[in-house]
């Protein structure tokens, strides 16, 4: 009898580890995503191209707020000519959620005035961020923000 209830009672405390540790990776992925949302920012304030030639995913899509797409290769041509330029640029509201240990999904909003490509925009969008886990780095897959109307 005892040498059932020494099993069962290892096995409940192998579990009991296993979900503690899968808790603590999603809550340092979610950490990790928040850095490197805020880093995101500051680095197309920047003008930063080898920022994102670091940590865009191969097969990376933008979609932008006026109805544009953007591959890879456009973020960082675009990051490399400084055809971005801001004056402001805030982002709020930042949360991330893990979906087993590969994939978590930020959204945020993001208040900014800039000139991108000649056209200046001041506005609040609300974006949504895909993130993957490569090699054990983290890679942005996919970016999309739309205009908040009336900000």
């Amino acid at each position: 009898m005892n040498r059932k209830m020494t099993v069962r009672l290892v096995g409940v405390c192998c579990l009991a580890a296993g979900v503690t540790l899968m808790a603590q990776e999603g809550a340092d992925a979610s950490s990790k995503v928040q850095q490197l949302e805020k880093e995101m920012k500051q680095a197309q304030m920047n003008s930063d191209a080898s920022w994102y030639e670091q940590h865009l995913a191969d097969g990376y899509v933008e979609g932008y707020s006026w109805g544009d797409w953007a591959t890879k290769a456009d973020a960082i041509k675009q990051m490399q000519d400084k055809s971005i330029k801001f004056t402001k640029g805030e982002i709020s509201e930042l949360k991330v959620a893990t979906f087993e240990p590969d994939v978590a999904i930020a959204h945020y909003k993001f208040t900014y005035d800039a000139t991108f490509n000649g056209t200046h925009r001041a506005r609040a969008v609300i974006c949504s961020d895909t993130w993957v886990s490569q090699s054990g780095a983290w890679k942005l897959a996919s970016d999309h923000c739309s205009h908040v109307e009336g900000k």
